[in-house]
């Protein structure tokens, strides 16, 4: 090609370029055929290796209202999901220990405990796994019955600015133990879902508040709260053991991967596919009670 034909190529590109690209009002350059500025959604992705983070979180108590219970003369019961016994990936530990502390309230008292924590980013938590043991030891008995009568759990987002609180969960739940007619001990060890997705940031706190009553009738004294360390089995054999905690599968949010999407224009063009800002979604299942 002569040298007049490579100027003559180049500047025919030069002109194409040009006749493809206008200027918009706001004084944007564009190219043609491309939507409008003004119209594009941002698609939030995350790298499909990336599963998530679960953050664990022991329910810790202290107090002087304690109470040691024996696992080998402690009747154990797991409670059930629907008819079936719920597994999942929690912390566990192998020891022939014979011994769990119960953190209680005071003889004939219901047990009531809430818990804050706040996240330092903001986050999409969209699994949140309750893992605990409720116990209960009659102390002295004459007649009657004594069991764990129901549990109750219940979880809330702050909303912030004055808002109040949201209530994510509330369930009631009977652990279906037997009665105790005899100065002896029971526990029911608790593991459910929540599965329903929910945003949070620096500024919304949640709450877990566990609650646990008696049933009692005749005469008889006794205790109920909380074993932050159990076990599975009752023999005084190696057996597995967990602690009270509560467990939330979250992904960073972009709002707080990248500040541009910090801003409320560029917050309201994210196109969540279905996972509103709002968090929970309509018709959301709960499972794991």
């Amino acid at each position: 090609m002569s040298s007049n034909g490579v100027s003559d190529y180049f500047a025919k590109r030069q002109q194409a370029s040009k006749e493809y690209q206008t200027t918009t009002q706001e004084g944007i350059t564009r190219q043609e055929g491309l939507p409008n500025i003004s119209q594009l959604r941002i698609k939030p992705t995350y790298d499909t290796g990336y599963y998530g983070h679960d953050i664990d979180m022991n329910l810790v108590l202290s107090g002087t209202n304690t109470t040691t219970l024996v696992p080998s003369t402690t009747t154990i019961t797991q409670v059930l999901d629907d008819s079936n016994i719920p597994i999942d990936e929690i912390p566990t530990f192998i020891t022939d220990s014979n011994e769990m502390e119960l953190v209680h309230a005071g003889n004939d008292t219901n047990f009531s405990k809430t818990w804050v924590t706040h996240f330092d980013m903001a986050a999409w938590i969209y699994k949140t796994t309750f893992r605990f043991a409720i116990g209960c030891n009659v102390s002295s008995y004459s007649s009657g019955n004594v069991k764990i009568d129901t549990v109750q759990i219940t979880m809330k987002h702050s909303l912030g600015s004055g808002l109040g609180d949201k209530v994510l969960f509330d369930k009631i739940i009977d652990p279906g133990v037997a009665n105790m007619t005899s100065a002896t001990s029971q526990m029911a060890i608790f593991n459910v879902d929540v599965n329903s997705p929910v945003k949070v940031d620096t500024t919304q706190p949640v709450t877990i508040q566990i609650q646990a009553n008696i049933s009692a009738s005749g005469t008889s004294t006794e205790t109920i709260g909380l074993v932050p360390l159990f076990c599975y089995l009752s023999p005084h054999t190696p057996k597995v053991w967990s602690y009270s905690g509560v467990t939330f599968h979250a992904h960073g949010a972009l709002d707080h991967a990248d500040i541009i999407f910090r801003n409320q224009d560029d917050q309201n063009k994210l196109d969540y596919s279905g996972v509103p800002p709002t968090g929970v979604l309509q018709g959301s299942e709960v499972s794991g009670v």
